[in-house]
């Protein structure tokens, strides 16, 4: 593998395989005990486009079945990292997520805008738990909220590359590491 030369390697894929039979193992303990408690499979939804790696992977690391369901979010600019957008725009792909268990799938946790909106939109929704998970978080003192499981963290405020992350020309999303942005 050979990175761009403005690229440094965090995670190679021999440690992405690590993390997603770690979180696989520990997510079919969660799949059993929802099934148990509301007669359906858990409910694993997808948050799009970047998150799409990661839930593949992470799915076909588990044992226990689920129900893949996706929607579609965004909330930053996309070439600037961590930059807002004033409002958060969520396309729910007719998602009837009522009396379920939902587990939240995204690559990565940031200020965790995205989760807690989309969590709470669930709760709205009338589902009975919420879990989310993600390959990276990245440590905030300004966060709104924190994944329930994580692969790897990341304290530094470094655009991030690889595996559902992408950098400004919208290059290395579809790759099984995950970078850092050089200074």
């Amino acid at each position: 593998m050979t990175l761009p030369d403005h690229l440094e390697l965090l995670h190679d894929a021999n440690a992405l395989d690590e993390a997603l039979a770690r979180m696989g193992a520990e997510i079919d303990g969660w799949a059993k005990g929802a099934e148990a408690r509301t007669g359906k499979m858990l409910l694993a939804l997808c948050v799009l486009r970047g998150g799409v790696f990661f839930f593949s992977e992470l799915l076909m690391h588990m044992k226990y079945s689920v129900e893949p369901a996706f929607c579609r979010a965004f909330a930053y600019a996309k070439t600037e990292n961590g930059a807002p957008l004033d409002k958060m725009f969520v396309d729910w792909q007719k998602l009837d997520p009522v009396g379920r268990e939902v587990l939240l799938v995204d690559n990565i946790c940031d200020s965790g805008r995205t989760l807690l909106h989309v969590d709470r939109w669930l709760r709205m929704q009338g589902v009975r738990r919420v879990r989310s998970v993600t390959m990276m978080h990245r440590l905030r003192d300004d966060a709104l909220t924190q994944p329930d499981l994580t692969g790897y963290t990341y304290p530094g405020d470094e655009w991030l590359v690889g595996y559902g992350m992408r950098d400004a020309a919208a290059k290395s999303m579809n790759t099984r590491w995950i970078a850092r942005m050089k200074d």
